[in-house]
């Protein structure tokens, strides 16, 4: 079960309903905190401190690409460019941005599969009248009809200049060989063809389609605000209660996705992709179930740390003695409500190319190692370590990365550990790691990316919307059976306790210790200088 921790007063003012004040920080933060949730629902987290150089906020709607209308892909990426585009009470569209930019600041957006976050910066004395203005955006947006053709081309120009990157496009073509029935196949960036073109073909206003998204999807109860400013937390409280108080709340229920992005077809596949740089690259995907509601266990934690180790028995280690890798890297991502992936990406040598079936075999023998043995508490507690000790230590963001990274988590935990959430492991559970080795990360369940120059003659697919050469094919049987009935090898085993992780951060403040240190002994005099 979770903790609730959360230490509630009653406010007094009735468009709060909540108020949280003992959210969780670390030692060396000296920053001041308060959680509210407005009587509208959306959640907010105030930041003090005097002597900040940049004040920020951000905001963050827990709905993105993956609503996107099957007909009209882009959608959400382009009411995020059309927000901006003048309010009610600040018609003109340029305000917010000269406010902005004018005073020292800098604001920008972003849209994800199932969230979409705007953010700024700003000199901290204009940081009520630059609220005011940002507010508007989520109470009364004008979306331009005037605007619409311009962003249209600004949204086309951002595809335009992915169109080469390897990220993206390797990115969009697992979107695009996924189930076709499936959200996550579609395409989230959008650019004229979709959102001109097409829809001017089949007769449909693409701005009265962004009306109808923004209605149906745009919420204060799937909003979080965090603002950071140098005013006192109670005089922060009085100012975001008085902005975004009239933020409309419709009720939404939270967006839930299927949990099979990949579908039964696509399994047990492999794409050999031409990338556009010159490297090799292995991948295998599985998709495993969303713990988001269990975050405190994380299971994937634990998977990820031994996968990805790097020491002696490693994975790694072993690839490297072979000359077959050169980086491993695995862990989640791509979390949304539904579903999640698990992924183990290698940089291969040319060798590791020419061998890619071994190298896959090898991660199957080390993870038939682990299903072999009952989960190990003393390696959750590692994990727990390292953890708790990078949240100690963690090193200050830029204010409005930390604003926008704040948001995007904070209806993913409880208010009162909005901060420590990503780093919390409080609770073993041998049962949900054993079930996704046991039940997810096998064979039968997995698809293979294979990224090399050398694809060239082979790859006779191109993917839609980046042009990305490709050939996808099933795995080979044998290699999925014998990945099945996987040999153990002592090369690959669990590395030993590592004795050297803090667990005490406090300083010693003996009078011994830190007043008056004894001053060294001499032991020894092994010569002596002549003068």
């Amino acid at each position: 079960m979770a903790i609730d921790t959360e230490m509630q007063t009653s406010p007094s003012d009735s468009t709060i309903t909540r108020i949280v004040n003992n959210i969780k920080k670390s030692e060396s933060d000296s920053w001041n905190y308060r959680g509210l949730e407005l009587s509208n629902e959306m959640l907010v987290v105030l930041i003090s401190h005097p002597n900040i150089d940049k004040a920020a906020a951000a905001l963050d709607v827990t709905i993105g690409s993956l609503a996107d209308p099957k007909n009209v892909p882009g959608i959400a990426h382009f009411l995020e460019h059309m927000l901006f585009m003048g309010s009610s009470k600040y018609q003109g569209e340029n305000e917010y941005s000269k406010l902005v930019e004018g005073n020292g600041g800098y604001s920008n957006a972003f849209t994800c599969g199932d969230h979409t976050n705007y953010y700024f910066d700003i000199n901290p004395s204009l940081l009520p009248e630059a609220l005011d203005v940002f507010a508007q955006f989520f109470i009364a947006p004008l979306f331009a009809a005037s605007s619409t053709d311009r962003e249209l081309e600004a949204v086309n120009s951002e595809f335009e200049g992915n169109l080469s990157k390897d990220a993206w496009r390797l990115s969009q073509l697992e979107k695009s060989t996924s189930d076709p029935d499936h959200p996550y196949s579609g395409f989230s960036i959008g650019n004229t063809e979709t959102l001109r073109v097409t829809p001017k073909q089949c007769g449909i206003d693409i701005r009265e389609v962004l009306l109808d998204f923004h209605k149906a999807e745009y919420s204060s109860n799937r909003m979080s605000l965090a603002v950071l400013g140098n005013q006192s937390l109670d005089e922060l409280q009085s100012l975001v209660v008085k902005i975004f108080k009239d933020v409309p709340n419709k009720k939404l229920k939270k967006p839930q996705y299927d949990c099979d992005p990949y579908g039964e077809i696509n399994r047990k596949t492999i794409c050999y992709i031409v990338p556009v740089k010159e490297y090799r690259h292995l991948a295998i995907h599985w998709v495993i179930p969303d713990h988001k509601d269990i975050y405190y266990c994380n299971p994937e934690s634990y998977l990820s740390h031994l996968i990805g180790h790097e020491g002696d028995g490693s994975i790694l280690s072993y690839l490297k003695k072979l000359g077959l890798a050169i980086e491993l890297v695995s862990g989640e991502r791509n979390s949304a409500p539904g579903f999640n992936f698990f992924t183990v990406d290698v940089e291969l040598t040319i060798e590791g190319l020419n061998r890619w079936e071994q190298v896959i075999y090898i991660i199957y023998q080390y993870i038939a190692m682990l299903r072999k043995d009952e989960p190990k508490e003393w390696i959750f507690d590692e994990c727990k370590n390292f953890n708790s000790m990078n949240f100690q230590f963690r090193e200050k963001e830029r204010p409005d990365d930390f604003v926008s990274n704040l948001t995007g988590r904070m209806r993913d935990y409880p208010l009162v550990e909005c901060l420590s959430g990503e780093y919390e492991m409080r609770e073993f559970r041998p049962d949900l790691i054993k079930e996704l080795l046991n039940e997810y990360l096998i064979p039968s369940r997995m698809r293979v990316f294979l990224a090399s120059k050398e694809f060239t003659s082979i790859a006779t697919e191109k993917e839609k919307w980046f042009g990305t050469q490709y050939k996808k094919e099933y795995l080979p049987e044998e290699l999925i059976e014998k990945c099945e009935k996987c040999e153990l090898i002592p090369e690959l085993h669990l590395h030993s306790p590592n004795e050297f992780i803090p667990t005490d951060f406090h300083l010693l403040s003996s009078e011994k210790t830190l007043l008056r240190p004894e001053l060294p002994t001499k032991i020894k005099v092994t010569y002596e200088i002549q003068v």
